[in-house]
């Protein structure tokens, strides 16, 4: 998967889109919820990256959804 930014071309990767995955749980890769996951883990908000990548690594609650 490729994101834009800074009009370049990105690759996702795997971790961040096996998080968005789970955490977004039934939306689909065009989904603006999926593709807002995608882009606040890649740092594009602003958010610390290394912490960002804690929260994956440590975090072993799993969203619901309705």
């Amino acid at each position: 998967m490729f994101i834009e930014i800074d009009y370049k071309q990105v690759k996702v990767p795997e971790e961040i889109i096996q998080w968005c995955d789970v955490f977004t749980y039934d939306a689909k890769r065009d989904d603006l919820r999926y593709i807002d996951c995608v882009y606040m883990n890649m740092g594009e908000y602003g958010n610390d990256l290394e912490r960002l990548k804690r929260m994956r690594e440590e975090m072993s609650i799993l969203p619901v959804f309705d």
